[in-house]
């Protein structure tokens, strides 16, 4: 993800001084390779690579798993100056935890999705109160070449996570189911795939023209005929429900984590 955001951000301005980390130094050959305009080092080839490519950063990006983060940024901490904004991209991290490790760096949370890759993302974005409306303002101009940046509360980024930060997967899932239903109809497994690949493109391309998925929906869906025949099975099976039920455990494993990631921080 954090590979994607840089991507992302670099689309949106190239002349950006980037500088990114990884652990290994064969990692660090395979992002130089991406990402000809970054600087890329890494922990195996230098201890201080975090802390060298941290100092005197406007922004610092955390694409750390959150088990990671307590040790990163408490080996960051001596590195950043007092208006260098901490971006954390970490499911389950709060921003009152991630306070906790650097108390006096202003702190924005941020959740993008793996569409970010191909600048086709969904990117929300919660500062904290300490982030000045400029700053934030600025990273929602770097991360709009990674997508869309919607501004949130906190609190709303479980719900977030439910249906776009993991929604992605529910799509791909449905992708899946799809093609298997083709495969059993008599369909080859290849020619199921290309033909969903591109019900799905076009879906989408028609859905981002006219934004109003239950208009499209009715728009195709002839009373009597084979679409609606079809729809009936998922709305009788109770797909609202299942979505709901869905993008809720996502949210409440959110919070889970954040509960968790609190523990390790704070003893």
């Amino acid at each position: 993800m954090g590979t994607a955001l840089i991507k992302g951000i670099l689309s949106a301005d190239e002349k950006l001084d980037v500088r990114a980390t990884t652990n290994s130094a064969a990692s660090a050959r395979r992002l130089a390779a991406e990402l000809p305009s970054a600087t890329v080092t890494s922990a195996e080839d230098d201890a201080e690579a975090n802390r060298k490519a941290a100092a005197g950063a406007d922004f610092v990006f955390l694409g750390v798993k959150p088990w990671m983060m307590a040790e990163t940024v408490r080996d960051l901490a001596p590195s950043l100056s007092a208006d260098t904004v901490l971006v954390s991209m970490a499911a389950g991290v709060a921003m009152a935890d991630l306070a906790v490790l650097a108390p006096e760096s202003p702190i924005v949370r941020i959740m993008p999705n793996t569409p970010s890759s191909i600048g086709h993302g969904v990117i929300a974005l919660a500062p904290s109160a300490e982030v000045a409306e400029t700053t934030t303002e600025t990273l929602r101009t770097m991360l709009s070449g990674a997508g869309l940046v919607v501004e949130l509360d906190e609190t709303e980024i479980p719900a977030m996570t439910g249906i776009s930060g993991s929604g992605v997967a529910y799509f791909f899932l449905l992708a899946e189911s799809m093609i298997a239903a083709g495969v059993k109809m008599g369909l080859s497994e290849e020619t199921a795939k290309q033909m969903v690949v591109a019900t799905a493109d076009g879906a989408g391309r028609l859905l981002t023209e006219k934004p109003d998925p239950s208009a499209q929906r009715q728009a195709v869906s002839s009373k009597g005929g084979t679409t609606l025949a079809g729809l009936n099975t998922f709305i009788d099976a109770g797909i609202f429900d299942i979505a709901e039920a869905a993008a809720q455990a996502a949210g409440d494993r959110s919070l889970e984590m954040e509960k968790e990631s609190s523990e390790v921080i704070n003893g």
